[in-house]
């Protein structure tokens, strides 16, 4: 099931070139499933548990948690959601798999927002006074910035990302407002995005990039168009796109999403 745009399809599916007439997959890449099978081969003799928004929401997620506050868990295998504040008091080791993978995509502040994670993370870890420790899988050892990432000191990172974001006038230097349109017309969806451009690029005295496809391009069985407008912060950017907005006429369908300096561009 996909967590977007909400296509579900069973995996029992007939297949006309075998002699079964059944069709076999064969499940890849680094999700928490994939994980927790390798974890039981080299770890059978310890207890281990998904812990997902998936595996979470059902009726035993109550015990679960009370089984990993009681130790009778020795391996959380999780997602992000690890870190949004429970209390585990005999967690004293986290491994996070992969962080080149979470450095990558669409997002203006994802190295921002992986510090902040990760931080989070090694928070979990030794809540109760025992000594703790904090691994992180990267193929890029010599990388200055996965070094300023995850060193313990945060503002060695911080310090380097704003000169970064001064140097490529990046918020907070400029300011970004995304535009995402939405519409279930996909066709529609695209003629109204170049028309709402045309009125922007008349209206505004700022940078009108796009449209394009969101990176996320169908949420719950809406197609989303994105553009983004850059700006000089001297400029009273936010007030001139309300006015222009407000003289532009929608067609019907058609959902408008403004974010100003957003975090990403999802």
């Amino acid at each position: 099931m996909c967590h977007y745009c909400g296509f579900a399809s069973n995996l029992k599916r007939k297949c006309d070139r075998n002699i079964s007439g059944s069709c076999k997959f064969t499940f890849s890449g680094p999700g928490v499933e994939k994980i927790s099978e390798e974890v039981k081969k080299f770890f059978p003799n310890h207890k281990s548990l998904i812990f997902s928004s998936d595996t979470m929401n059902k009726k035993s997620s109550s015990n679960d948690l009370q089984k990993i506050i009681n130790n009778e868990v020795e391996i959380l295998i999780g997602t992000q959601l690890i870190s949004k504040g429970y209390h585990f008091p005999n967690l004293n080791c986290i491994v996070v798999l992969d962080i080149d993978l979470s450095s990558l995509g669409h997002d203006l502040r994802g190295a921002e927002k992986n510090l902040q994670l990760y931080h989070q993370l090694s928070g979990r870890a030794g809540r109760a006074g025992k000594p703790a420790t904090v691994y992180f899988q990267t193929y890029n050892l010599k990388s200055d910035t996965i070094s300023k990432l995850t060193n313990s000191d945060p503002f060695i990172f911080l310090e380097n990302e704003l000169q970064l974001r001064k140097k490529n006038n990046l918020p907070p230097f400029e300011r970004f407002i995304s535009l995402i349109l939405t519409s279930k017309n996909e066709k529609k969806l695209e003629n109204e995005s170049y028309r709402l451009k045309r009125h922007l690029v008349k209206n505004l005295n700022g940078k009108i990039l796009g449209p394009i496809n969101a990176p996320i391009y169908k949420i719950r069985k809406n197609f989303r168009n994105r553009l983004l407008i850059r700006s000089k912060k001297t400029h009273k950017i936010q007030e001139s796109l309300g006015l222009a907005l407000k003289k532009f006429e929608f067609s019907s369908g058609m959902k408008l999403t403004v974010d100003v300096d957003p975090i990403s561009f999802n």
